[in-house]
């Protein structure tokens, strides 16, 4: 450990466009620093706007295994085999291998008011309405990977297809269901009252139960990102076209000069070199 002996860094990152380049998913280029945080027993937590079993993937092809966050913030998942002793309470429930912290909305609950509320379907195109193949186009995904993306459990992408006042509505309606509305890369998520900020700092509730202080280092691209960049002690956003909005809500503490995964690293070399100077 690389900080004083009574605290402990995490990195919470998002992955598209951050950790993961914007276009073809690419990680190769960050894997060094992946290495090198691990070797410092700096756990690397996912905050994403993917999905529970996208999520697992990427762990395992990255070697990560620790807690992470999926669909915006929408739950949590803790592995058992970290966390055999946690303090359960009633907002904590058993998953497999994992403990689950619901924080969302489900996705049929979710679906059920996009079917009530009077803006008409031909507004938006849905996710979870695609076929794997139609979700490889608009993403850039494999077929296997649009299957692990389309199937939501506690939010619906969707892309709009009208105008800003139609959109505005929209999120009044939504609102008034308690839905809310985050803007990522490539697609407008309708989710629960959560975000990705509210998330991290459960997350860190949960943890500090064993640490004595908890420091975390964030990193992002998108405006759904604002809210973790927002609760962190080093924030980060990594360069990529979606930038504008989320520059408009944060004013980072580092802000790199490449894309993702190059930007990624980039970011996790300064922040590391901060934290020297802090021990």
């Amino acid at each position: 450990m690389i900080d004083k002996q009574d605290t402990q860094w995490v990195v919470i990152t998002d992955l598209d466009g951050t950790l993961l380049n914007h276009h073809d998913y690419a990680t190769d280029n960050a894997l060094p620093a992946i290495r090198k945080l691990q070797n410092l027993d700096i756990p690397i937590i996912f905050n994403t706007s993917k999905t529970f079993s996208e999520s697992i993937t990427i762990q395992n092809q990255l070697n990560i295994n620790t807690p992470f966050i999926v669909e915006n913030g929408s739950c949590i998942y803790l592995p058992k085999q970290l966390y055999p002793e946690l303090n359960l309470d009633e907002s904590i429930h058993s998953r497999d291998q994992y403990w689950e912290v619901v924080l969302g909305k489900s996705h049929p609950n979710i679906s059920h008011i996009l079917k009530s509320i009077d803006t008409p379907s031909f507004c938006y195109q849905l996710l979870s309405a695609c076929s794997a193949q139609e979700a490889s186009s608009l993403t850039g995904l494999s077929l296997t990977q649009s299957e692990q993306a389309i199937s939501r459990e506690f939010s619906e992408p969707l892309i709009w297809l009208s105008g800003s006042k139609e959109l505005a509505v929209f999120k009044n309606q939504l609102e008034e269901h308690d839905l809310n509305t985050l803007q990522g890369g490539r697609f407008l998520h309708v989710l629960g009252n959560c975000d990705k900020g509210i998330a991290t700092d459960k997350l860190i509730a949960i943890l500090s139960s064993t640490k004595t202080q908890i420091k975390t280092i964030t990193l992002g691209d998108s405006a759904n990102d604002a809210a973790m960049l927002l609760t962190s002690d080093i924030s980060i956003i990594v360069k990529s076209q979606s930038n504008s909005q989320l520059q408009k809500l944060v004013t980072p503490t580092f802000h790199t000069r490449r894309e993702a995964p190059d930007g990624w690293a980039e970011g996790i070399s300064y922040a590391l070199t901060e934290i020297e100077e802090l021990s």
